[in-house]
């Protein structure tokens, strides 16, 4: 099987204001276990690239001045490496890169036709002993180091030698699985049974929340010790 792993580095960590800077992508396959195809593209985003952004990715904008496509350039590149795959893979793409690709995709009134799209931070059924999914530290765990992170395709390639580590069919079936958005019913003082379990805090609606596989919903129910409640949908 072949999989497009994605990466977009962007302007900014909300999805629907931010423009993408940077696009990286492997095409993986699975038999193989290796990449049998690779885009790394900068892109120029016509705006200002934030100083704190610069600060975490190295991107400039000088260098996607001097180096960059337009984004309809680069977005067209991806698009023949999605065609070509059975599905794609971002790691926390539920949460950043799905969103900012169709956002991105709908300037220009077209669609994100992708059939399923892996999500390898909760996709992948980590060892108890492994409480962190930030890629970086993730890639530690498993024994080598990402030398460029925060740089689209080396995370990319990252998430690949991490992911081929379990098994693939596993993997699948689980970004098939329904997802649900789930709050933590807790007062003030039972707050850090909901951050153990990485429940983020949604200042807004001061509650908190995230998003679920329906079996480990079910799984959590007994033992978290506190009650939960069904949202609508993700909270933005």
């Amino acid at each position: 099987m072949l999989i497009c792993g994605i990466d977009f580095e962007a302007t900014s960590v909300e999805p629907k204001e931010a423009r993408i800077i940077e696009i990286g992508a492997a095409l993986w396959s699975t038999e193989l276990q290796t990449p049998v195809a690779l885009l790394s593209v900068f892109v120029d985003p016509l705006v200002e690239i934030p100083e704190e952004i610069t600060k975490v990715t190295g991107i400039t904008n000088e260098m996607v001045q001097e180096y960059g496509e337009t984004e309809a350039s680069a977005i067209s590149k991806l698009e023949k490496l999605i065609d070509a795959a059975g599905c794609c893979m971002a790691h926390n793409g539920t949460q950043y890169d799905v969103p900012l690709w169709r956002t991105t995709l709908a300037r220009y009134e077209k669609q994100d036709n992708t059939t399923l799209w892996i999500d390898s931070r909760t996709d992948i059924v980590f060892d108890d002993l492994i409480t962190t999914r930030n890629l970086k530290y993730l890639a530690a765990e498993m024994g080598f180091t990402n030398p460029f992170p925060h740089r689209a395709v080396f995370d990319v390639l990252t998430m690949f030698r991490i992911a081929s580590k379990f098994d693939w069919d596993a993997i699948i079936a689980r970004a098939k699985e329904p997802t649900v958005y789930v709050q933590a019913v807790v007062s003030f003082d039972e707050k850090e049974k909901a951050k153990e379990l990485r429940f983020q805090w949604f200042a807004p609606q001061k509650i908190w929340w995230k998003p679920m596989k329906v079996s480990d919903l079910e799984a959590m129910k007994s033992t978290c010790g506190f009650q939960t409640r069904l949202l609508a949908g993700p909270l933005e």
